[in-house]
């Protein structure tokens, strides 16, 4: 495949093709706006997707990195969204190995008879998976439990249930998405605003966008069949600021991660703690030489690209874990937090109450909003809001392909080496350039951030490390993309500015 596939210019482009009349136009590229788009290809459809700042810039880079059928919905008897849920779990394992792979869990107990209660729930979970299932739940004795999540430290342990789910790289299969879309005769954009939604005159029908290359001020109006909002947390701002009238709204929540090295938790096995004192369940998962360790649920008053925890949170994460496996905040390399879209009628006071279900709502004037969900079940979600298209739109569309269509990467394979490592000092000059060529060529990146947050994962997991690293991804970025020396000077001070947020308090 061609680095020119890929090319911003070539695809600013066909998006300003005064001629061309797109079958659908999604707003958003996270989660839900990358699989809309990807399902729009898969069916034939002239599809261009805009996206207002980098590809799974918000809530879609900053998951707990779990494909799951979701244990706690279970708990909560929202059977569907599990067996929705493991389907579609199955189909990403199968369709993306290069971002998703299987993952075992541990469970410890401290109670005798709580080893028997939670197998029986994860019998139920491997009974809704079906054929769609990975690797059958297990009890394990106190030995065995030990030894699959070596260095745990909780008083009266009583052993275990073993489980399946899996992991993946969120950043990354959204950049898969956008390259499988652009490969696919389509386009998306990043760092294009919608500034309004055009109307019919007369008709107060949806036929269009306005946009704005945020990178050049340029405009231009994109005509389409149909057009889809999949801005996830930022749904109900494009409705109201349009005079598009909501029945169903998004609230969002907090959740936040703290993120430590690898030796906290060094086998194999993930660790989940089912009953916190707010009556969450805890992951800590081994991820990309580290460990991800999370979440927490709190109300939002609204959404914003980049939440920070709370001391109060991270302390919370931090007394949860540190029973299980002794960690403090000394052991801390990044924290960070994603806020969740979730969907509801009325003002509840908790936003744990809230299903992760997504619903696919069209207004009298012909937006199509796709709300809720989750990366899990994204496919399906993308799948959803095309039928609603093909119903608003009439466009000619083929049926669905993506439940077993491929998803791979499109780029050179460059080792990460030691960056990703506790130390990012030993990481090779000519290795790193490589790297940040393929992210500008290949990966969409166009600032210093999109790199070392999304395409390489380093602000994400160690603050100081990407801090280290800023400088030269700066200096490889400002001859790929032509920074002048004011614009290089910039955008490392401002990632600098803001890669503070990751750092521990």
């Amino acid at each position: 495949m061609s680095a020119n596939s890929f090319s911003r210019d070539s695809l600013i482009s066909q998006a300003k093709d005064p001629a061309v009349e797109w079958d659908v136009i999604v707003i958003g590229g996270g989660a839900s706006g990358l699989a809309t788009a990807w399902d729009a290809v898969s069916r034939g459809l002239r599809v261009a997707l805009v996206e207002r700042s980098d590809f799974a810039k918000a809530t879609s880079s900053r998951s707990t990195k779990l494909v799951h059928g979701g244990v706690r919905y279970l708990q909560k008897g929202e059977i569907g969204l599990v067996r929705e849920a493991l389907r579609e779990r199955k189909r990403l394992l199968d369709n993306a190995p290069e971002f998703a792979q299987p993952l075992r869990f541990v469970l410890p107990t401290t109670h005798v008879l709580g080893r028997y209660y939670y197998r029986l729930g994860m019998l139920m979970y491997d009974l809704l998976a079906g054929r769609a299932g990975i690797e059958r739940a297990e009890l394990l004795s106190e030995t065995e439990t030990r030894k699959r999540l070596p260095g745990i430290c909780l008083d009266r342990l009583k052993g275990g249930v073993g489980y399946s789910d899996a992991q993946f790289d969120d950043a990354a299969l959204a950049i898969a998405m956008a390259q499988a879309v652009c490969s696919s005769g389509g386009v998306a954009l990043n760092y294009v605003a919608v500034e309004k939604l055009l109307f019919e005159p007369n008709k107060g029908r949806i036929c269009g966008v306005q946009v704005a290359d945020r990178e050049t001020g340029e405009t231009w109006e994109m005509r389409a069949g149909v057009v889809i909002n999949a801005t996830g947390i930022f749904s109900d701002a494009l409705r109201e600021d349009n005079r598009v009238s909501p029945k169903w709204s998004v609230r969002t929540s907090r959740g936040s991660h703290v993120v430590c090295p690898r030796r906290v938790l060094p086998g194999d096995h993930a660790l989940i703690i089912p009953k916190t004192q707010d009556g969450r369940v805890l992951f800590a998962i081994p991820w990309k030489q580290h460990v991800v360790i999370g979440t927490t649920d709190v109300p939002t008053d609204g959404p914003v690209y980049d939440p920070k925890p709370s001391r109060e949170e991270a302390g919370f994460i931090l007394e949860e874990a540190g029973r299980a496996l002794g960690i403090s905040a000394a052991d801390v390399t990044s924290q960070w937090s994603g806020l969740r879209p979730l969907v509801s009628r009325a003002k509840v006071k908790s936003t744990a109450a809230l299903s992760r279900k997504h619903i696919i709502e069209v207004s009298p004037e012909g937006l199509v909003s796709v709300l809720g969900g989750k990366w899990t079940t994204c496919r399906k979600m993308g799948e959803d809001a095309i039928d609603a298209a093909v119903e608003v739109g009439s466009p000619k569309a083929g049926d669905s392909t993506t439940a077993d269509r491929r998803l791979t990467k499109h780029g050179a394979r460059v080792p990460l080496g030691n960056l990703l490592g506790e130390s990012a000092d030993e990481f090779a000059e000519d290795e790193l350039r490589a790297r940040v060529i393929e992210a500008c060529r290949f990966g969409f990146a166009r600032t210093l951030e999109d790199v070392l947050m999304r395409r390489m994962r380093v602000l994400q997991l160690n603050a100081l490390a990407a801090m280290r690293l800023a400088p030269p991804v700066a200096e490889a970025m400002a001859e790929e993309l032509g920074w002048d020396d004011r614009e290089t000077a910039e955008q490392a001070s401002g990632f600098l500015r803001a890669a503070e947020d990751y750092l521990p308090d």
